[in-house]
């Protein structure tokens, strides 16, 4: 997460946890879907899906353009995905803030910008801008109470210039092709979106509220798998500059504490939900740290501390037995 101007650039995995954090105070029952057209891959440059131009760059340019030309007072978007999935949030256009996304049409409504042109013919959307899309809408029908159907989640192209509703994309009469001739795949029809975009909405929607903590994601256990491998190599080193046992068993003792506090290992432990039940995949790992001592009640921890504590037991690092016991 990192915050630049009048932009704050989440990646996709912390998306839903932000916007939890988020007070709504206005009524919000359309999620508006838009491409950029440009910038789009081409003027950014993306080479093997990651793009040259950095992102805060492409975010200020169409804050100037929406300003300069336009003559809007901010930012037109509330929220722009990149091809790399990352999401930026319009802090001069904030989740509470009417957008200028659809002329005549923005109240009750969220306006959400993806990267690119999916014309026929320009750009096909990365697999993690996909992710991210689907995660996005998913996570904002789950924070509004929106049901994912074609009259709550629109595409640009199903009105008119004036805002008028046509609730399908007709060569002529739509004030725009957006979000694109082929997006998704499908185009940006209603009868595309019922296809298959929708769907995937509403399957990303019931994913997320019904995953058992106990899952672990694709994600986690890649990102597990890289700190055990970091660990483990930490570990080596280690043993290369001790010869004494008992030196060696209490910088292990020490590392590993280290490694649990450190933001470098764990993203922002702290703004993390505490979980009632620890998760099956950690139990071991929990058990081993609360009969050592190391923590004082097994319960009442975070998913990423659980996650932590994991990554140490497995790498052999965690200390299950305390001198003399």
């Amino acid at each position: 997460m990192k915050q630049q101007g009048y932009f704050l650039l989440l990646d996709c995995s912390e998306f839903r946890a932000w916007l939890a954090n988020q007070k709504i105070t206005r009524s919000i029952r359309r999620l508006q879907v838009h491409h950029t057209s440009s910038p789009n891959y081409t003027t950014r440059r993306v080479v093997g899906g990651i793009a040259q131009q950095d992102h805060f760059k492409a975010l200020e340019g169409m804050r100037d353009f929406h300003i300069k030309t336009n003559g809007w007072s901010a930012t037109g978007q509330n929220i722009t995905i990149f091809e790399d999935g990352k999401i930026a949030i319009s802090l001069d256009r904030d989740l509470n803030s009417t957008p200028a996304g659809i002329a005549g049409a923005n109240t009750g409504a969220l306006c959400v910008e993806i990267i690119g042109n999916f014309d026929k013919g320009g750009d096909t959307m990365t697999d993690a801008q996909r992710v991210a899309v689907i995660h996005l809408y998913a996570c904002l029908c789950d924070k509004l109470g929106i049901t994912p159907d074609i009259t709550s989640i629109v595409y640009h192209a199903w009105y008119k210039a004036d805002g008028t509703w046509l609730g399908d994309y007709a060569a002529g009469k739509s004030s725009k092709t957006c979000p694109g001739t082929a997006f998704w795949g499908d185009g940006n029809t209603r009868a595309a979106a019922i296809k298959r975009f929708i769907p995937d909405v509403a399957a990303e929607l019931k994913r997320i509220k019904t995953r058992s903590v106990d899952e672990l994601s694709i994600e986690d256990k890649k990102r597990i798998e890289e700190l055990e491998l970091e660990v483990k190599e930490l570990a080596a080193t280690v043993i290369s500059l001790l010869n004494s046992k008992d030196v060696l068993k209490q910088a292990i003792q020490e590392q590993g504490q280290t490694l649990l506090n450190t933001s470098t290992a764990v993203k922002s432990l702290e703004d993390k939900s505490v979980i009632k039940e620890v998760p099956a995949w950690a139990k071991p790992a929990v058990q081993a740290a609360f009969d050592a001592g190391l923590v004082d009640t097994p319960t009442g921890g975070s998913y990423d501390f659980y996650r932590m504590l994991k990554v140490l037991y497995t790498a052999g690092l965690l200390i299950t037995r305390l001198e003399g016991k």
